[in-house]
Parts: structure tokens; sequence; C-alpha cells
């Protein structure tokens, strides 16, 4: 049924209703239901009154929650062939974060200010890295939720921190380092022992298994957990390091996983049976604002500190980009003054200053 030129048009098929509009450029393509054709001619020009007006939600988004479109979003995501299991976790963790913020709320509802208040609520809990990593899972859950036909506006603005690189680095004296370790569980202590020797994240620690541990050489091999390639890379052991190793190979599990909990079972990587115990350990000894991640700056720093070599850091974090190194550049400061300071040129003495 053809309307007026310009107000769209009414098709049946069956005993069902269609509307069908274009405007701006885009088109509506709405189900109204079995009703009389004088009626369904009044819900029609309703429905073209609110698209003209901006106000009008199309009837697929009504019903779109961000969970619902969270859970396609990962449906999606677990069926890459790029995505290993660990980067699937960490997506997993990551989405029911914020399904419990966003949950039930409508893809229409969330907007740049929604976004803001869910940032400002987080950075209470966690840094503004992570942070950011949780943006850009919630912009690709839009972005998918747009290729399946279930959002079809403006993707709300999605703002990350900048900068995140020049933050303050967080990291332990000597003297904090085995406060806490004084602090752990026995059971426990291997794990922040073992990160502070290494540098190595918690999922790449947690991940580590007795088949990845060359202690001929010296060195484990480890499968990037920031990256969604397969490729292993070496990490050398310092003495503490590989005796630690020796001492846990004297009981190995069924499981073949090295570090264990207090019942001999692996750790999981989602934030279940480390965080807590860490965060007590650091409670008992006195360290505040300190994360686990903040073990991997604790390491850098000293090896900052002792080796006054950046690109050794790099090495050793396995940062494929050196400007993700810098944050610890600082540290090397007092070397550089004695480089300078070993080429005098003139001997101006200070009493001719």
């Amino acid at each position: 049924m053809s309307m007026a030129k310009g107000d769209g048009y009414l098709r049946k098929k069956g005993n069902t209703w269609y509307f069908e509009f274009m405007y701006k450029y885009k088109r509506y393509y709405e189900k109204i239901g079995n009703v009389s054709k004088t009626v369904a001619k009044e819900i029609a020009n309703e429905i073209r009154s609110q698209i003209i007006r901006g106000e009008y939600i199309p009837q697929r988004e009504r019903r779109t929650t961000f969970k619902e479109a969270a859970k396609r979003y990962l449906e999606w995501y677990k069926t890459k062939s790029s995505a290993r299991e660990l980067s699937v976790r960490k997506h997993e963790s990551r989405v029911k974060v914020l399904i419990d913020y966003f949950g039930d709320m409508l893809l229409t509802r969330i907007s740049y200010f929604t976004i803001e208040s869910y940032k400002k609520k987080r950075l209470e809990r966690v840094s503004k890295e992570t942070v950011n990593k949780e943006l850009r899972v919630l912009k690709s859950i839009f972005n998918r939720a747009k290729e399946l036909g279930l959002f079809s506006e403006n993707i709300p603005k999605v703002e990350q921190f900048k900068d995140t690189q020049k933050e303050e680095v967080r990291y332990l004296t000597k003297e904090e380092a085995q406060r806490l370790i004084d602090a752990c569980p026995e059971w426990f202590k291997p794990v922040v022992i073992f990160a502070l020797n290494t540098g190595l994240r918690a999922g790449e620690i947690f991940s580590l298994t007795w088949d990845m541990v060359d202690f001929k050489n010296r060195q484990v091999y480890i499968q990037a957990s920031h990256t969604k390639t397969k490729k292993l890379y070496k990490i050398p052991l310092n003495e503490t390091a590989y005796n630690l190793l020796r001492r846990l190979a004297e009981k190995r599990y069924p499981h073949g996983y090295v570090f264990v909990n207090s019942k001999g079972e692996p750790y999981s990587v989602d934030g279940q049976g480390y965080r807590g115990v860490f965060k007590r350990a650091c409670k008992r000894a006195g360290i505040e604002n300190f994360r686990f991640h903040d073990l991997r700056h604790t390491f850098a720093s000293w090896v900052a500190m002792q080796s006054k070599d950046i690109y050794a850091v790099q090495r050793l974090l396995n940062h494929s980009d050196l400007s993700m190194t810098k944050r610890y550049a600082h540290l090397t400061d007092d070397y550089l003054h004695s480089v300078v300071n070993a080429v005098n040129f003139g001997n101006i003495s200070e009493k001719e200053k």
C-alpha cells in the first residue's frame, strides 16, 4: 500500500502489516502487526513522525540489552581462529565486568555520560590501563552489535585514558618486597618470589607448565599472554628463580602446572584464587595501593636501576615497542649523569666559576 510520496510504504504479508520508510539515506523497516489497515496507517504515521524527530527506537533495538549484545560478541570472539584460550578467558573476564555494570541496560540508552560514569567507578578498583582494555572490549561489543543488525545508531563516544604509560610506576623497595613475602602464606610465597625475579605477568606465571621450563639453559619459555600470536619467547632465570623452580620440581602434580594453590590445584587467571590472598598479604605487610601487576613494575624498575640499560628492560619484559618501556627510563638518570661527568673538557676549576 503506497502512502503519499515521501511518506513511506505499508505492505501486508499474510495478516501482518509492515512499514518501510527512508529518511536521511537510512532505511527503516518495521513490523506493525496483525491490525486493520486504518490502524496500521496510524501507527506508520506515528513511526514516521518519531523518526523525523529523532525519537524512534527500532523494535529490534528496544529489546536488545547490553547483556545480550555482549554474549553475542563473546560467542563470535570464541570462534576466531586467532583467539587463544588465554585470550578468550581474559575477554570473558572483561566482558563479565562490563555486564556487571551495564547489565540489562538497552544499547540505545548507553551514552557517553554513562560510559564516563563507568570509568569513574572502575578507577576506584583498577588502573587506567585496565580500564582502557575494558573500554576497547566495550567498543568491540558495539561494533559487533552493529554488524549483526542489533544496533543501528551512532556508537557512543568511548574515550580512553591518555598517556597511561606516563603514569608514575609503583614499585617496591627491597625491604618492602621482603615484608610482602613474609606476609604471604607459605604456598603463595613462590608465586610472589618468582614474579619479583622474572617480571612475568600473572597469566604467564599461572599458565607455566613444567614442559616450558629449561633447567639445562636456566630459562623458561613463555607464550605471550598479551598478544594473539602463539610465538614463545625465552626468559632467563636468575639464581633465585632457578633454585625456586628446582625446589618446586621435587613435587610435581599430574596436571603439570608449576604453581599451585593450597590444595595443589592450578591458579585461575580470572582473578579467582590469587588476587584475594595477594591483597590480604599487602595489607598485613602495610603496603598500600599495590596490585599484583606492580610486581612486574618492581622487577623492571630494579633491572633499570641496576643495569642502567633500558633496552635490557625491553627485552626482559618482551615489549615490542620501546615506548612501553620508557616509563622506567627516569630510573637510569643517575647513570646518565655519571656518563656525562666522564666527558670533561676545559678543566674549569671551582674557583674559576
